[in-house]
């Protein structure tokens, strides 16, 4: 009985729990990083600049956050890393290129991608164990 139980707590897996404050960060990064891309169709880069760095700030603030919670969040991690992936392609796109010369709707629809992306990440967040 002792052997069973000292082997049950060795292999237990850290569960990561639902948090109320990684639900807030990522709706508000996905209201605000939707937004911005969907401005990039319309505006030149030097009107979004400090858009820009407002939303790397928040995303950083964030993923700060997350990794405060240790190794039991590495799958939220690794899903928010994709996500800032995907938004700094898309302002290295836009900083390279232009609204011009990626088409009239090229970033509006780089949002929509962005935002599953997100849904994901938050699907994932509210599927997480709320008994803590």
């Amino acid at each position: 009985m002792l052997l069973t139980g000292t082997f049950l707590t060795s292999c237990s897996i850290p569960i990561s729990y639902r948090d109320a404050v990684t639900y807030k960060n990522l709706t508000d990064l996905k209201a605000e990083a939707m937004m911005l891309v969907e401005t990039f169709d319309t505006k030149p880069v030097t009107q979004n600049e400090a858009a820009i760095e407002n939303i790397t700030l928040e995303f950083r603030k964030a993923l700060e956050y997350e990794k405060g919670k240790g190794k039991s969040n590495s799958d939220t991690m690794q899903q928010f890393d994709k996500i800032q992936k995907l938004l700094n392609d898309d302002i290295a796109d836009y900083r390279e290129n232009g609204n011009a010369t990626l088409g009239p709707k090229y970033f509006r629809e780089a949002a929509v991608v962005l935002g599953q992306a997100f849904d994901i990440v938050i699907a994932t967040e509210n599927l997480k164990n709320k008994d803590k």
